[in-house]
């Protein structure tokens, strides 16, 4: 009898002992300053042509241009750092940037100058923007990814 009650608590202690832990919740980021402070690289300008986008980003900036950092502090000061190829004159430089309470952000003063653009999406890492702009009285949209 002892050894039926042992061996059953051997048991109980085996398939107790090896439940697994719960996969952790994945972060969930928002559209918050507190979420997007960070610092970025440009991925890709994209203009809109119709229901599709075309790549611009090697016709929009210069090479020099392609390595540089965006820095987006917490508290509203965005730095532009001229990294990699540095271009002449250096581009780095400081501005602003903000997030309106309906998720449109506004950077200002660098190679990256969006003003009430829409957050795409963000995935704690990747965050991609949409700008409406007008280029030479024109109306066009550009696409923009950054990545942390």
């Amino acid at each position: 009898m002892k050894k039926n009650i042992l061996a059953v608590l051997v048991i109980i202690i085996a398939f107790t002992a090896c439940k697994k832990d719960p996969a952790p919740a994945p972060k969930v980021c928002g559209k918050t300053v507190a979420d997007i402070a960070g610092n970025y690289t440009l991925i890709k300008i994209e203009l809109a042509s119709g229901t599709s986008y075309s790549d611009i980003t090697t016709t929009y900036l210069q090479p020099c241009q392609l390595d540089d950092k965006l820095m987006l502090n917490a508290n509203g000061v965005a730095g532009f750092v001229d990294e990699g190829t540095i271009c002449t004159p250096n581009g780095s430089r400081n501005g602003t940037w903000s997030i309106t309470t309906d998720g449109k952000i506004t950077i200002a003063g660098g190679t990256i100058s969006v003003t009430s653009a829409d957050i795409v999406s963000f995935d704690c890492n990747t965050m991609v923007l949409l700008s409406n702009q007008n280029y030479g009285g024109y109306p066009i949209q550009l696409r923009l990814t950054v990545k942390k």
